[in-house]
């Protein structure tokens, strides 16, 4: 009678153990080491209306366009001003940041003010042929962040286009400089009156046909100074948009190699202020 019952007790004991097996396996899985990353529901841009406030923070998605060059779902994320009042015009900022891109904002270049800050992203199909780390066809990129412009202007209508600002470090700055140069369709000066090259643009894969006209426009060169900054390039840029009428500062950053340094944000800062800004808005 013990040893039967023993036996009972092995067997059930046994198969406790085989049932606990596969959730072991399962749970060391391959697939199951790492998170799976879940796709991202896009939210509806009519939805935003709603929420068009002082001092809200917006994303907008893009599940129509391609993706940016990160694989994820095209979208821009953009701050409205703590004073925002949907009677008044206000400047917008759109930041191009460098490397891949960025679809933050960026406003620690801004004198104190009331402005609109979004971030554009880049497509990941904008590359230059011959080095993919760089954006390269600007085409692709000035549509695909036309029509996100576009689309924001439907839900924020009131910005002063003769005002706003478009700033790019790195491959931002290339960018600007290569959709300044698009001969067809609307044009980046349609959309922005003053214009930030932070160590971008000037450069032979960026200067491609001729610049746009920029008479009544700004326009601000930075570049660093040491080994490893884009200042050949872009310490010609400043020259060049002057000869196209636009009114321009170049600054070397002294100390500085690739970057848009911070002491050089307060005197971008001070030029938007005491310069671009403080001018007669052009209607």
């Amino acid at each position: 009678m013990n040893r039967t019952r023993l036996f009972l007790l092995l067997l059930v004991s046994g198969a406790l153990i085989a049932a606990d097996k596969p959730a072991a396996k399962k749970t060391l899985a391959k697939g199951d080491e790492k998170p799976v990353a879940t796709v991202e529901k896009a939210i509806p841009r009519t939805e935003l209306k709603a929420q068009v406030a002082p001092g809200a923070w917006l994303k907008f998605d893009f599940p129509e366009l391609s993706v940016d060059r990160y694989g994820a779902m095209a979208a821009c994320k953009l701050t409205l001003p703590a004073n925002y009042d949907a009677t008044k015009k206000y400047p917008l900022v759109a930041w191009l940041g460098g490397g891949d891109g960025t679809n933050s904002p960026k406003s620690s270049f801004l004198p104190e003010g009331d402005f609109i800050v979004v971030g554009l992203p880049y497509p990941k199909a904008a590359i230059n042929p011959s080095q993919p780390s760089m954006v390269g066809d600007y085409a692709k990129v000035w549509a695909y962040q036309r029509f996100m412009l576009d689309e924001i202007a439907k839900i924020i209508p009131n910005i002063d286009k003769s005002r706003s600002i478009i700033a790019g470090f790195s491959n931002g700055g290339h960018s600007i400089d290569g959709m300044l140069r698009l001969s067809s369709g609307p044009k980046l000066t349609d959309y922005f009156g003053i214009f930030i090259f932070a160590d971008g643009g000037g450069s032979a894969y960026s200067s491609k046909g001729n610049l746009s006209n920029l008479k009544d426009k700004f326009a601000y060169a930075c570049w660093g100074e040491l080994k490893g900054s884009n200042r050949l390039a872009t310490s010609q840029l400043p020259k060049a948009l002057k000869a196209k009428g636009a009114t321009v500062v170049g600054s070397e950053m002294t100390g500085v190699g690739h970057a848009f340094a911070d002491s050089e944000h307060a005197k971008v800062a001070e030029w938007l202020e005491k310069v671009a800004l403080a001018a007669p808005a052009k209607k």
